[in-house]
């Protein structure tokens, strides 16, 4: 049975860079000592149920023997008794000791695998979690670490099963060989039974996991976007929207354990036939006096124990392909290469005066190109506007300084350093971005404040909030610094949430500071008080502002207009209007101080 797990895991990782059986390994070699234990003790349900069967034998002769005078029996049965007792104690040990030590070992084991998992896939770039299900991909860690903890568990199992069936074909032997001829043959054909429905077994439940995990990361959407979903009453629309996913998965399940059920079908008319074989054989064996009747006691005893060992490791056997087949699928985020990682040797990133330069820089989304060539400098300490329609690539360009994407061709140096040649995380302690929609962690208002500069002090905090306007409102909450925002910030305004933000980048205190569209959510009075803040916060600093409303550029040092990727224009706000071009032409298109989406 191992050979046939090993080989099912050998086939099966040709599908994937990263082997499920080296994926695990690498965990499990950290405590080698406690698993070496917990399968070799496991061998305790081995020594149980040949031993006992043994011990049985001697029992029945001993009996027969002193038939005529059994009041003697009790000398010649004491050592019987003793070994009997020292038998289960010794194996009660075993399991317990085995069970203690489990107890230990698998929480550590998942611990590392879960950690390891999240680590890999919270390095992604925020393109990645763009295209994936944020639900899916919890769900396949939680899927990795409960069906790899079955699969261990299911190992407990089949090592007894694999020794128990060794040791009676040996034991058979030695007793009549056509007994361990009957029961061998057996054991081949219900090994091949399982072979045989091994890759159907794992193709199905790598299918349904899949499904499984699509289907969580559609629940989660939905639930994620409830308000939309009570804002236009669409809880029948998501109910069958969900329930195509329900179906799909149900059919997936409905397919792998069907797959199960002709397995457990075949290995029971296998029972059956062996079963009546080598009961009919020993009975006719005992009638020509070739066995004594403690040696039928034993064989029967010995059968129906290591038949009902290979049963319940038949009946685990197709649990084990479905959590193999499970895991297999969860270890395919392991797989996903990360498409934005610092190169071997990063430098940390230096910033003295803040300068930026596009050289020569060329993206596109997919396959269309939004900038080719450009060329673009921004001095350090300069604070500078981006203007255009949505998708003129204003974002693109901001989000390309932070590498959340990677280049097509040409660089980006912040004074006259490479950004794909030093450390994401210098890279990001020297850029701040104030988002336009900011998300927050289901946290304390303080944590989310916090998230900007770890090692600020609580005063440090507090400061950062009245600086960004929200000190007096969190004060007003029912613990204050203290209360949680909800999940993503439900429990505040958009407006608070962009002030808590705002504040998060007061206490990052990045000598490059970005605003994308950073106080559009809040009102005028309060955008104004923030508008001092902020323009307090921009000094020494170089400063990129995104900005639809286009008077909050009034006070740029330069100002760029982007159309379709390109830099139409550029100048100061003044130079701008009297050129009487494209951002002329925008200003005069406000209505109510906002630039329209698109152009009339």
């Amino acid at each position: 049975m191992l050979l046939l797990i090993s080989s099912m895991l050998e086939s099966n990782s040709m599908q994937s860079k990263i082997n499920l059986l080296s994926f695990v390994w690498q965990f499990i070699r950290r405590q080698p000592v406690s698993f070496l234990i917990i399968f070799l003790f496991s061998l305790g349900w081995t020594l149980d149920s040949l031993t006992w069967s043994y011990l049985m034998r001697i029992v029945i002769d001993t009996l027969t023997q002193y038939d005529t005078n059994r009041t003697a029996i009790w000398g010649a049965l004491k050592w019987v008794i003793i070994a009997g007792v020292s038998l289960w104690i010794f194996v009660e040990l075993l399991f317990r000791t085995r069970d203690y030590i489990r107890s230990k070992a698998i929480p550590k084991l998942e611990a590392e695998m879960r950690m390891a998992m999240f680590n890999h896939i919270q390095h992604h770039s925020p393109k990645y979690f763009n295209e994936h299900f944020a639900g899916s991909l919890a769900n396949k860690i939680s899927d990795m670490v409960t069906q790899v903890t079955s699969m261990i568990m299911t190992l407990n199992i089949f090592i007894p099963a694999i020794a128990s069936s060794i040791l009676v074909l040996v034991l058979f032997s030695q007793v009549n060989p056509l007994f361990a001829l009957i029961l061998g043959s057996w054991m081949v054909l219900h090994f091949g039974v399982c072979a045989f429905f091994t890759k159907k077994c794992v193709e199905t439940s790598n299918i349904h996991g899949e499904a499984r995990s699509t289907l969580a990361g559609k629940i989660v959407d939905s639930l994620t976007n409830n308000f939309a979903v009570n804002l236009f009453y669409r809880f029948g629309y998501e109910y069958e929207r969900v329930g195509v996913n329900q179906k799909i998965e149900q059919t997936r399940n409905s397919q792998a354990m069907f797959v199960v059920f002709q397995m457990l079908l075949a290995m029971s008319v296998l029972f059956i036939i062996m079963i009546v074989s080598i009961n009919g054989f020993l009975l006719l064996t005992w009638t020509q006096n070739k066995i004594t009747t403690g040696e039928v006691v034993q064989v029967f005893y010995t059968t129906f124990n290591v038949v009902m060992i290979l049963w319940i490791s038949g009946d685990l056997l197709p649990q084990f392909f479905r959590s193999y087949g499970v895991a297999t699928q969860a270890l395919t985020v392991m797989n996903d290469p990360q498409d934005v990682v610092d190169v071997p040797q990063a430098a940390e990133l230096i910033v003295r005066k803040g300068e930026i330069v596009f050289d020569r820089v060329s993206f596109k989304y997919s396959d269309a190109p939004l900038f080719e060539n450009k060329n673009v400098v921004i001095r350090g300490g300069e604070k500078v506007g981006l203007v255009g329609y949505s998708g003129a690539g204003k974002s693109t360009f901001v989000k390309l300084i932070l590498r959340f994407y990677p280049l097509e061709s040409g660089r980006i140096l912040i004074d006259d350093q490479d950004i794909a040649h030093v450390t994401l995380r210098s890279l990001h302690e020297q850029v701040a971005l104030i988002p336009q929609d900011p998300l927050l962690f289901h946290r304390s208002l303080e944590d989310n404040i916090h998230y900007g500069n770890l090692e600020a002090t609580k005063e440090e905090v507090i400061q950062a909030a009245q600086m960004a306007q929200c000190d007096e409102f969190i004060r007003k909450t029912p613990k204050g610094y203290e209360s949680k925002v909800g999940e993503r910030g439900t429990k505040l305004s958009g407006g608070e949430r962009q002030r808590i933000a705002i504040a998060r980048a007061i206490l990052a205190d990045a000598p490059i500071l970005i605003l994308d569209e950073a106080t559009s959510s809040l009102d005028s009075v309060t955008e104004r008080y923030i508008q001092d803040s902020l323009e307090s916060l921009m000094q020494d600093r170089t400063t990129i502002v995104i900005a639809h409303r286009l008077s909050t550029l009034a006070k740029m040092d330069r100002i760029l207009v982007f159309d379709e990727g390109a830099i139409v224009e550029e100048g100061t706000h003044t130079e701008l209007l009297e050129k009487n071009g494209q951002y002329a032409k925008m200003w005069k298109m406000q209505v109510g101080g906002f630039l329209p989406i698109t152009p009339n």
